[in-house]
């Protein structure tokens, strides 16, 4: 399934399929270490309102709302 990583739900694990945005916005990403291919883990809820906490590697990142909705990602099927 692919959704935006906002919609992503707390807990789920998910592949990086694109990102929406300028050079600027995707140099900020890959120093956080986001990029196309990273395999993330949401840690936050988007239901109470505040940054939303992913965590990249054994690394945890906040990052706003609207940076979130402007990453699509694959949910992982766990079988």
């Amino acid at each position: 399934m692919i959704i935006s990583l906002l919609n992503l739900e707390k807990n789920k694990t998910a592949k990086i399929i694109e990102i929406e945005g300028g050079p600027g916005f995707h140099k900020k990403l890959e120093s956080l270490g986001l990029r196309l291919g990273v395999k993330i883990k949401k840690l936050s809820s988007s239901i109470f309102g505040g940054p939303v906490v992913i965590r990249v590697g054994r690394t945890n990142i906040a990052i706003g709302k609207g940076m979130a909705n402007k990453i699509t990602v694959e949910i992982e099927n766990k079988i």
